[in-house]
């Protein structure tokens, strides 16, 4: 039998078997939408509906999307969507323009555009005008390699000159496809490749033995950048040093069938141990370039080819939309990346992810921080508290959690409560507002664009929560590590110094996070209820509800991106593509973040001690307290 359909979604599946297309269809049912009067326009819900239509100046439209996978190598021939039962109905106003996207940073103000005048769209006949269309791409779905298909769906249409919408009842999508002759297989001779410049490759042997030496073992593999430049592996590839590591990538994935991947080194300019691909993706001129770790993770395209990010061939990667085709940008490896500076920095974090098992039982209890991202300074007008209502949207993915609330509108946004909030313990941190290389801050409710929180303070004059704080305010947490989500700007922006927020959070030797997940450039956001619904604000809400799902940090990482692909590749904008693409992740990708629940197995104490501490927990616990003491001591 061929290779039977998965699909996210309701309705059935029906399969053919055939020597060369196979067809596979499904019935999709839609209630009535639902029409919300507003003060000058209308808005339309649809129960089914996954998304909304995200162009600039057209109609904010329900969007239905289904996701559909299939086996390595699978080509999609077609896919036809007919609609039936289509209803005609009057409305009363225009459909409410789609949402804009601003940036989240404390360097740029942008100005949200306030038309003098109601839309009316006077150049739209019929929006949308085709009525679905679909995407497909290469990607992990636990850990197997697969093709995605995505087909976004518009039950609705509108007519603006007549003021009326059509709708349909169904729809039945009918997919055509060839599979594999010869199914994809891959080797299973290493689990985990570890990628890293020479002088960091003995501190890391230590993190290798552990990943080894687990039981059932995470097959572990470390390369030196060094080894791939030479070919002691596999034949170079690649015009340039970034491209010979991806190819390498792609080797390692097609004969050792690795699928995590830990890229470790700094990649501040001019001195970069381990190198940057640079992603030229700029809008409205907002940043030339920045750091992009997702290059070296993309490295199949639907068809099985090279995806090189650079179509047009000027050596400037991920330009948009001139390299658009190029790029993939489904995760086919699970990665995570930590842009360390120097050999203690390297052996601080190995230790902090050898020792976390032992300090990780999940307590229930998150820290969030949250405000008003965009004031009346920035041209909002809708009166909802964005940080704050997005820390509310995490909640609902968090069952039996209770959080630290620091909001800006209960003026409990301190430097103390934030350095408090990490010392008490927790299991997460949530963190939306705005932000910039080294920092992160909100606004205080309906305040003037210069008015920030956290504010200085004797020990750290600065406003914003600053690198340096960690330290200033004594952020002593190490038996309890949290992960941590920056929903800002720039946070994980490591080509410009060492201290980029998100990487003091993690490489802090005895405080801080075990991960942290952030923007490598300037992220971007939505005034009002639709900060969630796109841009990083999605991601963060999404990040979480992974976190408690899924587990495994690079996982977590990987089905952000994969997810916001399928839900959204309708509509994609600049926007979107680079809310892909700056998403980072520092951390171990093979890390589980839930005691009890971890497929990897068990854990062992800092390998110098031989798994001691774990033996006398089991026998003498008052002993191994004890010894657990003198370790923290002499480290």
């Amino acid at each position: 039998m061929v290779g039977i359909l998965v699909l996210s979604g309701l309705g059935a599946v029906v399969a053919t078997e055939g020597t060369k297309e196979n067809f596979s269809s499904e019935k999709v049912a839609f209630s009535q939408p639902i029409i919300n009067e507003q003060e000058n326009y209308v808005s339309i819900e649809l129960a089914e509906a996954n998304s909304n239509s995200w162009e600039t100046d057209k109609p904010d439209l329900p969007v239905v999307t289904k996701v559909y996978w299939f086996e390595f190598g699978t080509v999609i021939d077609n896919v036809e969507v007919t609609f039936s039962d289509i209803v005609e109905q009057q409305i009363s106003k225009p459909i409410r323009p789609a949402p804009e996207s601003y940036p989240v940073s404390d360097y740029t103000i942008s100005v949200v555009k306030q038309p003098e005048t109601i839309v009316t769209y006077p150049d739209i006949d019929i929006y949308p005008e085709v009525r679905y269309s679909y995407n497909t791409a290469a990607g992990l779905k636990d850990e197997e390699l697969v093709i995605y298909l995505s087909v976004s769906l518009y039950p609705v249409q509108y007519s603006p000159k007549d003021s009326t919408i059509n709708y349909a009842k169904s729809a039945d999508i009918v997919i055509t496809y060839t599979s594999p002759e010869n199914p994809v297989t891959f080797p299973d001779v290493y689990d985990f490749l570890i990628l890293t410049p020479d002088q960091f490759k003995s501190a890391l042997q230590t993190l290798v033995d552990h990943k080894n030496n687990l039981n059932p073992p995470i097959k572990t593999k470390m390369v030196t950048l060094n080894e791939i430049y030479t070919s002691v592996y596999f034949p170079v590839q690649g015009i340039d040093d970034q491209e010979k590591i991806k190819y390498f990538i792609r080797d390692a994935k097609d004969n050792w069938g690795i699928t995590y991947v830990l890229l470790v080194g700094a990649g501040v300019e001019g001195q970069e141990l381990f190198p940057v691909r640079k992603a030229w993706l700029s809008i409205a001129n907002d940043e030339k370039y920045f750091p992009c770790d997702l290059y070296y993770a993309d490295i199949y395209n639907s068809t099985g080819g090279f995806p090189n990010w650079d179509r047009d061939g000027d050596g400037k990667h991920a330009e948009y939309p001139a390299d658009k085709l190029n790029m993939d940008v489904i995760p086919d490896v699970y990665l995570g990346k930590l842009p360390a500076n120097n050999v203690d920095e390297v052996n601080d974090i190995v230790y902090k992810i050898i020792d976390y098992k032992t300090h990780n039982k999940m307590i229930k209890k998150i820290l969030q921080a949250g405000g008003d991202s965009f004031t009346p300074a920035y041209g909002d007008e809708s009166g909802v508290y964005e940080g704050e209502y997005a820390n509310t949207k995490v909640m609902e993915k968090l069952p039996g959690y209770s959080t630290t609330r620091l909001w800006a509108s209960e003026n409990q946004i301190t430097k103390s409560n934030i350095a408090n909030g990490f010392k008490n313990g927790v299991d997460f941190v949530d963190f939306s507002g705005h932000g910039a290389i080294g920092c992160w801050a909100t606004h205080p409710p309906l305040s003037a664009e210069n008015v920030w929180v956290p504010e200085g303070t004797l020990k750290s004059p600065y406003p914003t929560w600053k690198y340096y704080d960690f330290e200033k305010y004594n952020v002593k947490n190490a038996k309890k590590l949290p992960v941590v989500f920056y929903n800002a700007c720039s946070n994980n922006k490591y080509n410009q110094t060492a201290d980029c927020l998100s990487w003091v959070t993690v490489r802090l030797p005895d405080g801080g996070g075990i991960a942290a997940f952030g923007a490598s450039g300037l992220g971007y956001g939505a005034q009002g209820y639709d900060e969630t619904e796109r841009d990083m604000g999605w991601m963060e809400v999404h990040a979480f509800e992974e976190l408690v799902d899924v587990k495994i940090l690079g996982k977590v990482w990987a089905n952000c991106i994969t997810d916001y692909y399928n839900t959204f590749s309708d509509s994609f904008t600049n926007y979107d593509y680079k809310t892909m693409i700056e998403l980072s992740m520092f951390g171990d990708p093979t890390l589980p973040i839930q005691d009890g629940d971890d497929p990897h197995g068990k854990t062992v104490n800092k390998p110098i001690f031989n798994g001691l501490l774990e033996k006398l927990m089991d026998s003498f616990p008052q002993l191994a307290k004890v010894f657990e003491l003198i370790i923290a001591k002499l480290n």
